[in-house]
């Protein structure tokens, strides 16, 4: 899994994430957000509270890679083990850095690099580069899916997929030429643009809008927004 590199005023190598804002090392108690990288597989979302200077709580979901959050129902033990003991290891270790889970090595992972992200928003950190997963709101039961990957407060690269009424991925099969046109060439606008904010393509609009705000929301994720990509 890619490691990131975090951008401090004492230059230090730090478990997982990068991050483009500088921290003073001092972490603020309350409780804080996180979200590991997103690879084809989803990624992991930490609640973490900190008091005094430790963790006291996390809270982990681990979501798909339609953005849905995995639960009772989700059929691999060794995840649910996972997610079971890994919030007991942030809190005892008041860290983020903890043995992984034997069997749920991914989960574990991202566990911890949502954890600190967390950890680092608690420093004052605000940015942080990677790749983030942004989904849009439901329309007609489908909705819009997008990987962007953000580094030195810029895209990079963006993939983009939509969910299908049925809970599936439209593919090569989809029958709307225009929609594989829009998939294939918005990338690049939202690159060059380096904002969510680009045209509307034609004959595709609402997996336009549907794609604009998986991107608009994949930034969040990262600590960026529209404004900010802009200046």
């Amino acid at each position: 899994m890619k490691k990131f590199l975090i951008v401090m005023l004492a230059a230090a190598v730090v478990f997982g994430l990068g991050a483009g804002t500088a921290a003073d090392g001092h972490l603020e108690d309350g409780e804080y957000v996180g979200y590991s990288e997103a690879d084809e597989n989803g990624y992991v979302k930490a609640a973490v509270t900190l008091e005094n200077g430790d963790i006291i709580s996390v809270n982990l979901t681990e979501y798909t890679e339609k953005e849905e959050a995995k639960g009772e129902d989700y059929t691999w033990d060794d995840w649910h083990e996972a997610m079971e003991i890994l919030p007991e290891r942030f809190e005892e270790a008041n860290s983020s850095d903890v043995d992984i889970v034997s069997g749920a090595t991914g989960t574990s992972e991202k566990a911890m690099e949502a954890v600190e992200m967390a950890r680092q928003k608690a420093e004052g950190v605000e940015q942080f580069d990677g790749t983030y997963l942004g989904t849009s709101a439901e329309d007609n039961g489908g909705w819009g899916v997008a990987w962007v990957t953000v580094e030195g407060e810029s895209i990079v690269d963006v993939r983009l997929e939509e969910v299908t009424d049925g809970d599936e991925f439209k593919d090569e099969d989809y029958g709307w030429d225009h929609w594989h046109e829009a998939r294939e060439e918005m990338p690049e606008w939202f690159v060059e643009a380096d904002s969510p904010d680009v045209d509307t393509f034609t004959e595709a609009t609402s997996s336009s809008q549907m794609w604009r705000e998986s991107v608009e929301n994949a930034l969040e994720k990262a600590g960026l927004d529209t404004e900010t990509l802009e200046e």
